[in-house]
Formats: C-alpha cells, sequence, structure tokens
C-alpha cells in the first residue's frame, strides 16, 4: 500500500490510481482531475505530457509522474521541477535541465517522490490506495487497486415507482369472423445510426520526414530552447517506430501488437550499431559509473583524432526515445534535427533526439540516429 506525508500548505498534490504516480504544484491541480480517467488505463504517459505541455514549455508546470509495469517489472519515471524520485540504487531529479528528464528503473520495488527540497519526517505518513491528496512526500511499493466504476446514480427528482398489482383485463365477447384476410402488420421503423465523428489531426502538428514531407515551422521564440522534442514528436516519434513493425495475425484472427524497431547508429563508415541500452563513443572510451547494474557498450570512434575527447558522448534509450548526452567533451557536441538548424549540446545535459538526427562531434566526424 502506498504511504503519504500530508502538506498542511497544499502547495502540492498527488494523484494515486493502479501503478500510476502523478504529482503537480496546487497551480496545476485542476490538470489531475481531467488526467484521472486516464491514469486507470495502460500507459498513459503521452497523453500526460500532452495535456502537460498544451500550453507550450514555458507554461508547462513541475510534475513527477511514475507508471509501474508489473509484468516487466519495470518502472518509467518522467520528472520536471523541484522534485526527487528515489529508488533503493537510483535518485533520479531534472538538474536544471529545459524540459524533463525521462527514466526506466529495473526492478524497483520501493519508489518514493519527494517534492520541494524533501519530505517532513515529523509528518506521520498516511495509507492512500486510490485518491488525490496534498503531499509533501509519497512512497509506493507496488501497483494499487483500482475501484470498480460505479453504477450511475437515478437523475435528481426521480423516485422509483413501487410495483404495483396487475390490472385484470375485462373479458370481451368474440369478434365475429372477418371474411377478408388481415393486412400484414407494419414493419417496425428502420433504425438510425448517428454517423461517426472523426477528428483530423492539424497540420501543423505533423512531424516531417526528412526526405519526403515540408520541413515544420520554426518554433516561437521564449517557448523552445531549440533542443527540446515537443510531446507530440515524442508521441509520433513512437507512433512512427511501432507502425514500421511486423504485424502478425494470430489463429484467433486478433492482431498481435507491433513490436518497436530497434534504434541504431549510422558511423561514419555506414556501418550500423544498435544502441540496446546504452552506448558511450570517443576515441579511447571506458565507463566509470555503472547504471541500473547494466554496462554500456564502448565505441570507439575518431582514434587518434585529438578533437574528439575519450568518452566524447553517451546515447541511450529510455523507453522509445534516443536520448544523447555530452560527456563534457573538450569541443563539445552538436545536434542537427532533420529540417533544423544545428544546436550545441549543453555538457552532461540528456537531451531526447528524433531519428534521422545527425551527431557531429568534431573533427569532421558524424554519426546519425536511426531506426531499425
Amino acid at each position: 500500500m502506498a504511504t503519504y506525508r500530508h502538506d498542511p500548505e497544499a502547495a502540492w498534490f498527488a494523484a494515486v490510481r493502479g501503478g500510476v504516480i502523478l504529482v503537480v504544484p496546487t497551480a496545476a491541480a485542476d490538470r489531475l482531475a481531467a488526467l484521472w480517467p486516464d491514469l486507470g488505463d495502460g500507459d498513459p504517459t503521452p497523453i500526460v505530457l500532452d495535456r502537460l505541455t498544451a500550453q507550450g514549455l514555458a507554461a508547462t508546470p513541475s510534475f513527477a509522474l511514475v507508471v509501474r509495469d508489473e509484468a516487466a517489472g519495470t518502472a518509467r519515471v518522467v520528472v520536471r521541477g523541484p522534485i526527487s524520485v528515489r529508488s533503493a540504487h537510483d535518485e533520479i531529479h531534472d538538474a536544471g535541465v529545459s524540459t524533463w528528464v525521462e527514466r526506466v528503473l529495473d526492478g524497483a520495488s520501493s519508489i518514493e517522490v519527494v517534492v520541494d527540497g524533501g519530505a517532513d519526517d515529523s509528518a506521520v505518513p498516511l495509507p492512500v490506495v486510490e485518491a488525490v491528496v496534498p503531499v509533501r512526500s509519497i512512497e509506493s511499493d507496488g501497483v494499487e487497486p483500482i475501484a470498480p466504476a460505479r453504477p450511475s446514480a437515478p437523475a435528481a427528482g426521480s423516485s422509483a415507482a413501487p410495483p404495483t398489482a396487475p390490472t385484470p383485463t375485462p373479458e370481451l365477447p368474440a369478434a365475429p369472423a372477418d371474411p377478408m384476410p388481415s393486412a400484414p402488420p407494419a414493419a417496425p421503423p428502420a433504425r438510425v445510426t448517428a454517423p461517426v465523428e472523426l477528428t483530423m489531426v492539424p497540420d501543423e502538428e505533423t512531424v516531417a520526414a526528412p526526405s519526403a514531407l515540408p520541413v515544420p515551422p520554426a518554433p516561437v521564440d521564449g517557448d523552445h530552447d531549440g533542443m527540446t522534442v515537443a510531446s507530440v514528436d515524442i508521441r509520433r516519434l513512437r507512433e512512427e517506430r511501432a507502425a514500421r513493425g511486423a504485424v502478425a495475425t494470430p489463429a484467433g484472427g486478433a492482431p498481435a501488437m507491433p513490436a518497436p524497431a530497434q534504434a541504431g547508429i549510422r558511423m561514419p563508415d555506414g556501418t550500423l550499431e544498435p544502441i540496446g541500452h546504452e552506448v558511450v563513443l570517443g576515441r579511447a572510451p571506458s565507463v566509470s559509473k555503472v547504471s541500473g547494474g547494466r554496462i554500456p557498450r564502448l565505441i570507439t570512434i575518431g582514434l587518434g583524432d585529438p578533437d574528439i575527447s575519450r568518452s566524447h558522448v553517451r546515447l541511450a534509450l529510455e523507453g522509445d526515445t534516443v536520448v544523447i548526452t555530452d560527456l563534457h567533451s573538450r569541443n563539445g557536441t552538436h545536434v542537427v534535427a532533420p529540417g533544423k538548424a544545428p544546436v550545441k549540446l549543453r555538457s552532461g545535459e540528456p537531451t531526447p533526439v528524433l531519428t534521422g538526427t545527425v551527431v557531429d562531434l568534431g573533427g569532421g566526424w558524424t554519426i546519425q540516429v536511426v531506426g531499425g
């Protein structure tokens, strides 16, 4: 059962439902009511990100989202703002990034979300199963049960009439035989089905492919820092990868879910290297810290070139999103998204990128993020 420490000032609210915890400040508490029906249905991450970023990145509130996958034994964590998410082996916070940080925790049994500097240890932990509560911290040990939907209540002012005894029908004399055959009964009126309303996606939200479609308009100054992938881009990136997977039809006739394509890197010589969990590239790459017990693959690039640092850049696959981090390299790293101008990465800041993005490490050495 989840437990939380109450915030008497109600500066932050947490919604707990099933395997999902969503924490937002009071100013954004109205979003919890709108998102509540979606929190108990599968992975609501794309829906939550779309709703929170609907007014642009500059107006996006701080938040923390934890989504447990009980079957896989993992938990997806998305954090923005002064919030920390802790497990037995990891602590996740945004470290001042301009967007948000997304991680997938393996085998995380107990997860604690702490807001705005720390929890109040003097407050008594209170149990919570499925509710929205004001919190300073909240700790979850697993997926909580979801209450079944309640039957709709009768309309106001209406009352159910008590059953009454049937009224006897008076016996009528038999009618004389009709020499003419009776007309066939009239056919019941045809049932009219209302047309289904289809919603079209606006063109301005469509992600342009690098070769066939027009380039999307440039972001508005002050609302995008040039290094952020908007939530609608991330959602369509995931859908694009899923659509490229083969869809098999089992014997029962229902189509199977398509498997996501494996992201990879096109090296300068044209060969493809899979990203897998995580890769580190440089002229003599090494690893000093292992995250989640899995060692990243080391790929040598620019051997002997002083413009390339020993451990220059890291690429990781977080969910279905490729995230790239410059490892405090000497000359920096530039990324060129499809149809966009080159942008220099901030050292040590994880940045999500789209398929087709070219990564320039300097000295004429470039790689490209590709799908499977």
